[in-house]
């Protein structure tokens, strides 16, 4: 099960974002607090390290300890979710599916989405939109 996680001290935005990407793609949320990566790294095989830097929004993508990609993030925007929940997370670019394609649920969208966008939804009926940054 991947681990998903905040820097040391989150921003409310940064924290409903980890918690709600970890629901998607059926991994564990984890309170940072004070542990250090080697800490996460002893949970799981993957994690993910969600934070905010200036005015982007940075998700930070490891497996084995070894990290495999950084997605900046530019903005999201958060809408209420039609229809049933779908599970795991939807990019219509393909450089960031083929990095997390062995680590998580991801699904290349191609065309379905706008370029550079990653899409997924949350708990309570909540549905993401993130705009990437190439």
């Amino acid at each position: 099960m991947t681990v998903v996680t905040t820097s040391r001290k989150p921003v409310p935005e940064v924290r409903s974002l980890s918690r709600d990407l970890a629901f998607s793609i059926g991994g564990e949320y984890v309170t940072r607090g004070k542990a250090g990566m080697g800490d996460l790294f002893s949970l799981d095989e993957t994690v993910l390290v969600v934070s905010k830097s200036g005015p982007l929004f940075l998700i930070q993508a490891f497996a084995s300890g070894e990290p495999l990609v950084e997605i900046a993030v530019k903005s999201f925007n958060v809408e209420e979710r039609p229809g049933v929940i779908a599970r795991g997370v939807f990019v219509s670019d393909r450089f960031i599916y083929e990095a997390l394609k062995d680590q998580i649920d991801v699904v290349f969208a191609g065309e379905a989405l706008p370029e550079h966008r990653i899409v997924f939804d949350g708990t309570q009926r909540k549905r993401y939109t993130l705009k990437v940054v190439r």
